[in-house]
């Protein structure tokens, strides 16, 4: 019996399992989440050498989705673990900057995992909502004092990092615009924002193509940011008319 529970553990019957518990699952980047991870033994002793905590998203690639791990970090070194045993390990992770925002579209978890020897690794997964840092709410709070309405966001993979890109109605009665697509970094002294106008074409050009695209690129200072949204918004009003 012994040899075939061993087996069976081998393959993840009756092995070890893991399972986050998140005190907070809504958090901003650049904050904390914490929790406590649970490893509870199966039917024989095993021996974990390690167990990780990291953030995971999806991005588009042509006509599908990768999953794509943020980042990965053990939470404790290797035990042994005894039939039926549980163990408990507190962890806080800070949400990195250039971690997407959860919107329509978008979605970011916890993934768990622990490197067991010899036996298949046990994993776990728990959805997080991830809010905007302040200085990001700032800048969307403006986009929506303006009138535009957040519509929809995308994650993509760019020169080796992934970027999100947000999606915005325009305000009612501006028929020319079509959309404002804003992709937000942090920099040192504020934010880097890249701003995309899509508007319309007329006249003759409505002949060759429907639609144009402007692009821009705007830092956005500390100083400006601590003045608020509306602040913000006179900002943005001016380079949104300036791209279109």
């Amino acid at each position: 019996m012994g040899f075939l529970k061993k087996m069976m553990a081998a393959v993840g019957v009756g092995g070890a399992t893991v399972d986050a518990r998140v005190h907070n699952p809504a958090v901003r980047v650049g904050e904390a989440i914490t929790g406590v991870v649970l490893v509870r033994g199966g039917a024989v002793p095993q021996r974990v050498e390690r167990v990780n905590l990291g953030l995971a998203t999806r991005y588009k690639h042509d006509d599908g989705y990768v999953t794509h791990g943020l980042f990965s970090q053990p939470v404790t070194p290797g035990f042994d673990l005894q039939p039926g045993e549980t163990r408990e390990f507190p962890f806080s992770l800070t949400v990195p900057s250039g971690t997407p925002l959860s919107l329509p579209g978008t979605a970011v978890w916890l993934a768990t995992d622990a490197d067991v020897a010899g036996a298949v690794d046990p994993g776990d997964t728990d959805h997080l909502q991830i809010l905007p840092s302040r200085e990001m709410e700032v800048v969307i709070t403006a986009a929506e004092r303006l009138g535009f309405r957040l519509a929809a966001s995308e994650v993509e993979h760019h020169y080796g990092r992934i970027v999100q890109e947000l999606s915005f109605r325009p305000p009612y009665g501006q028929s020319h615009l079509t959309e404002l697509e804003m992709m937000m970094f942090p920099a040192s002294g504020g934010l880097d924002v890249i701003l995309e106008v899509d508007r319309r074409a007329t006249g003759l050009s409505s002949l060759f193509t429907s639609e144009f695209e402007q692009k821009g690129r705007w830092h956005v200072p500390a100083s400006l940011l601590a003045g608020g949204p509306d602040a913000v918004a006179r900002e943005l009003r001016g380079r949104i008319q300036r791209l279109s």
